[in-house]
């Protein structure tokens, strides 16, 4: 007899927004005030998820927290993950397989930290492409088995700032601060497996997170 494995949905825990807001202001100022914390979220996802959502995994099974998705020899080894298409509730649509999850974070983190120091000289076009492709790239692989979206904007936060962009103060790691007009394109850019088109959609309202010189008007998407 097969065991279905132990659900998790982080937001459901007692207390879960208050707690969330304390850890993700705190880790926002971490972001933005400390140049090595920047760079671990960038370097090593898993650390920053363990230690937002460490005080909400089962208490039966910790390595939710902090472990990627198809983990060798844990309970997440062969978790699949999927969400219901927007458009068509009836119907779902799968993340990176188990398998490929390690694999595709690393190659991820490869290509982000070959690009920053090309970034920091280039356009402002050039630089929101490089948020754009780890945001939309991120979630596709959606390396945890919930908690995603968390990361997934801390990692935004600080590779902003690692190419000296600040942040706007509509931005936010808790709550969340997009709705179906980011959820569509990046559900489209997941199942076209990464279409630039949908890309180019996601970049132009991440864009509305930057505060500096991209306030300025025609600095989105041309």
């Amino acid at each position: 007899m097969t065991t279905q494995p132990l659900a998790w949905q982080a937001h459901l825990a007692p207390n879960y927004d208050q707690l969330m807001k304390i850890a993700c202001d705190a880790c926002f100022q971490n972001i933005i005030n400390d140049k090595n914390y920047r760079n671990s979220i960038i370097n090593d996802p898993r650390i920053l998820h363990k230690q937002l959502f460490s005080q909400f995994a089962p208490a039966s099974h910790p390595e939710y927290a902090g472990t990627y998705r198809g983990s060798p020899g844990t309970t997440l080894e062969h978790r699949i993950a999927r969400a219901r298409q927007l458009l068509d509730p009836n119907q779902t649509f799968v993340f990176s397989a188990p398998s490929q999850v390690e694999k595709d974070t690393n190659n991820l983190i490869v290509i982000i930290n070959s690009q920053i120091q090309p970034a920091l000289g280039a356009s402002n076009y050039a630089k929101l492409l490089l948020l754009a492709h780890a945001f939309c790239w991120f979630g596709t692989i959606h390396p945890f088995l919930d908690g995603n979206g968390h990361v997934q904007r801390a990692l935004f936060a600080a590779l902003a700032l690692e190419m000296n962009i600040p942040l706007s103060n509509r931005f936010a790691i808790h709550p969340r601060v997009y709705d179906s007009l980011l959820a569509y394109p990046l559900e489209m850019f997941t199942r076209t497996s990464g279409n630039d088109t949908w890309k180019a959609m996601v970049a132009e309202y991440i864009s509305n997170w930057l505060a500096g010189s991209f306030d300025a008007p025609g600095t989105g998407v041309p």
